[in-house]
């Protein structure tokens, strides 16, 4: 329906865009039916499914959790006791952003009901089940620009309220040391790389483990939310980051 009214609008449409939503994926499904700029709509499926992110991730050797997808059927499993799961676990629905049915699961009392309600409000009856990656935890804005990543925000996140992760804040600049810093923005290049995203924006959380060192836990094909991309990176950079991304979106870049 948004591709219909899309094409409706002829020449008067100059460029369809999104920040710190869901719908990044309608925005290329659309965008690509109107001949204008945007990720693939396969590109913003990879960086909107969180089973298909992981599998990409995989494929192509980019660090991240390990995780395996539970439908109904599972459930059913767990139900019976069937299910043999080591914790802690973290477990999300497939589809969706903003942490929404997202919990850490730390033992077996917990992990039915976090299932229950994630394959319930998931649109397609799907919920992923990761390994819990215990480290600190940034957020990475990037302008997409015929395949070429230009990292435009890098901020310390501040996750709180748990078995949930709540948001309460971030900070610019990080406090992380540089080679720290530069170990995670290469492993953001990669994971946007891996998704197929080549033209827009990106926008990462990444996690980083001592020991292990930088692992991804999701990428989106679009602007932060949580006032990041919208005053965080303006205040403190004097970098306008949504009218550079509008730019892409109307192919003035």
């Amino acid at each position: 329906a948004i591709a219909d009214l899309a094409m409706g609008m002829g020449k008067n449409l100059a460029g369809i865009f999104t920040a710190g939503t869901d719908f990044s994926a309608s925005v290329s499904y659309a965008a690509e039916k109107c001949g204008l700029p945007c990720h693939t709509y396969e590109a913003a499926l990879n960086a909107s499914n969180k089973v298909l992110m992981r599998q990409c991730f995989k494929e192509h050797n980019v660090p991240s959790p390990d995780f395996f997808e539970a439908d109904k059927d599972y459930l059913a499993k767990v139900e019976q006791g069937k299910a043999d799961i080591k914790f802690p676990k973290v477990v999300k629905r497939v589809d969706n952003m903003g942490a929404r049915g997202c919990r850490l699961v730390r033992n077996e009392e917990e992990f039915l009901p976090a299932l229950r309600e994630a394959i319930k409000y998931s649109r397609t009856g799907k919920a992923i089940v990761e390994d819990y990656m215990d480290g600190l935890e940034f957020s990475i804005d990037a302008l997409v620009i015929r395949g070429k990543v230009i990292v435009t925000g890098f901020a310390d996140r501040y996750i709180y309220y748990s078995p949930y992760f709540v948001e309460v804040g971030h900070s610019m600049p990080s406090r992380i040391p540089d080679g720290v810093k530069a170990e995670i923005v290469d492993c953001f290049k990669k994971g946007i790389k891996a998704l197929g995203l080549t033209t827009g924006v990106a926008k990462g959380d990444i996690k980083y483990i001592l020991g292990k060192g930088p692992m991804i836990g999701e990428i989106a094909a679009r602007l932060s939310g949580g006032y990041m991309s919208g005053w965080t990176f303006p205040y403190s950079s004097d970098l306008n980051l949504t009218k550079e991304a509008l730019k892409i979106a109307l192919g003035k870049i």
